[in-house]
C-alpha cells in the first residue's frame, strides 16, 4: 500500500472513533413519564341463575293478545340445558334460549313444515311471532307463564302443563 493510502485510512478511522467518542450524553430533562398499569380485567358478571318456575311443560293460552282457538296441541317446554321445544298449533318447534332471572332471549327456531288448516296457521304465526319478540318471562303469582315484549306489553300466557293429568282429557 502506499503511504498516501494508509494515512488516508488511518485519518477515516480516526475519525470515525472521534465521532463515537464525541456524543454527548442525553440533556438532562424531565423523567421520561412513568408507564400505567394495564386496567385490571373487568369482573366476570355474576351468572344470574333462570327463573327455576318458568322451566319445563307449558300450554299455550294466548298469543299476541287474543286466546288460542285450538290449544290441544299448542305446547312449549323450556328445558334446563337452553332448549326449547314444542307445538305452535300443527307444526313442532325447537331451538335454544338465555334466560338470567326473567331476562329471556329465544334464538331461531326450526320448525316443521305441515300445512293445516287457515286457522291453525295463522294461530301459529301468532305463538311464533310472540316467541320471537319474547324479552322477559315471568310466572306471576296467578301461576301463568307470561312472556313480554323488550316494552313490557304481554305476548303470550300459558299454563303449567301436566302430560299425565292432560292425557285423560
Amino acid at each position: 500500500m502506499t503511504a498516501s493510502i494508509r494515512i488516508a485510512l488511518a485519518v477515516l478511522l480516526a475519525a470515525g472513533l472521534a465521532a463515537c467518542a464525541s456524543k454527548a450524553p442525553p440533556a438532562a430533562g424531565p423523567a421520561p413519564a412513568a408507564v400505567a398499569p394495564a386496567p385490571a380485567a373487568p369482573a366476570a358478571t355474576p351468572r344470574v341463575p333462570p327463573d327455576a318456575q318458568v322451566l319445563g311443560p307449558w300450554r299455550i293460552e294466548q298469543a299476541r293478545s287474543a286466546p288460542l282457538a285450538d290449544r290441544r296441541s299448542a305446547r312449549l317446554d323450556f328445558r334446563a340445558d337452553g332448549t326449547i321445544v314444542g307445538q305452535a298449533s300443527c307444526n313442532d318447534f325447537s331451538g335454544r334460549y338465555t334466560l338470567a332471572a326473567d331476562k329471556l332471549s329465544i334464538g331461531r327456531l326450526a320448525t316443521t313444515r305441515k300445512a293445516c288448516s287457515e286457522a291453525l296457521m295463522e294461530q301459529e304465526d301468532r305463538v311464533l311471532t310472540a316467541l320471537e319478540r319474547a324479552a322477559r318471562a315471568t310466572v306471576p303469582p296467578h301461576g301463568f307463564l307470561t312472556l313480554h315484549d323488550a316494552d313490557g306489553a304481554v305476548l303470550m300466557r300459558a299454563s303449567r302443563f301436566e302430560p299425565a293429568s292432560d292425557a285423560a282429557k
